[in-house]
């Protein structure tokens, strides 16, 4: 198969794809509203559906070296202290003080985390994996472009947050919903450039929601006490610290990296760095 038929091809997918979550939607009530669980399962079906033709349009138009699963024991280690931020979104204080609390049956705590996967598979295939990756290609030749491509990719998935204010989300929750999720993306951002590799992201993303909303969703009880806004803020501070510095010792090698499997690993490479740091 040419690239061009390979291309027509996977537009077709994507065309395909985008058929069915127009059906989706326009069909909702009729398709999923007789099921149990039915608007869960409506949502994890338009999330796959939409991450799927994200990671078509990556491998066709963007950096597909991002899709790789195989990107060394290193980047592992550079993603896992970040999961410190996604596993503290769990409210561990006030669960096991018995503030809070989950009473929902396994199978709508597993649906829960099929959903947060799939909100996360979706999101940051759209964010990162395009958005993001297009900015930066336009954006790398200098640190501080590579530093506004990613505080612009993260104010865009910030701010389109704010529909949920038409769901009937509280405008408070929503404007911090819209802080942290600048942060969050900002995180994703710096991790896929340290690390070539968009699974961490999805999964850090994943993670994090399944955290934080498994009690809401699936419970109840007290999110928030003084001992859990201590523990958050800790954590915070010092993983902030720890993704700061992996921003300043971003290098041009591990942005081209993102686009070009034949850079080397060189020193000169690896200790190279941008002029205007």
């Amino acid at each position: 198969m040419t690239a061009k038929s390979k291309k027509y091809l996977l537009s077709g997918v994507v065309i395909v794809l985008f058929v069915l979550l127009l059906v989706f939607e326009l069909g909702q009530n009729k398709i999923f509203g007789n099921m149990e669980h039915g608007d869960t399962i409506y949502s994890i079906a338009t999330r796959l559906l939409g991450g799927l033709a994200c990671l078509i349009f990556i491998c066709s138009f963007s950096a597909k070296n991002i899709l790789s699963f195989k990107t060394g024991f290193k980047s592992f280690l550079i993603f896992l202290p970040c999961m410190a931020i996604a596993i503290n979104n769990f409210p561990f204080v006030t669960y096991f003080s018995g503030e809070a609390y989950i009473d929902s049956d396994v199978t709508t705590v597993m649906l829960y985390a099929i959903l947060c996967f799939c909100v996360g598979f979706f999101e940051e295939m759209a964010f990162r994996g395009c958005i993001f990756t297009v900015i930066l290609q336009r954006r790398k030749n200098r640190w501080i472009d590579v530093f506004v491509s990613i505080v612009i990719s993260s104010l865009i998935f910030g701010v389109i947050h704010l529909v949920n204010i038409f769901a009937g989300a509280g405008i408070g929750a929503v404007i911090l919903q819209v802080g942290y999720s600048f942060l969050i993306g900002g995180m994703c951002s710096i991790i896929l450039i340290k690390t070539r590799n968009i699974w961490y992201c999805v999964v850090l993303h994943a993670v994090y929601n399944f955290a934080g909303g498994v009690v809401p969703q699936c419970g109840g009880g007290t999110i928030w006490n003084a001992s859990e806004i201590a523990l958050t803020s800790i954590v915070a501070v010092i993983v902030a610290t720890y993704v700061i510095a992996l921003l300043v010792k971003i290098t041009p090698a591990e942005i081209e990296r993102l686009w070009d499997n034949n850079v080397k690993n060189k020193e000169e490479n690896n200790g190279a760095k941008y002029a205007d740091i």
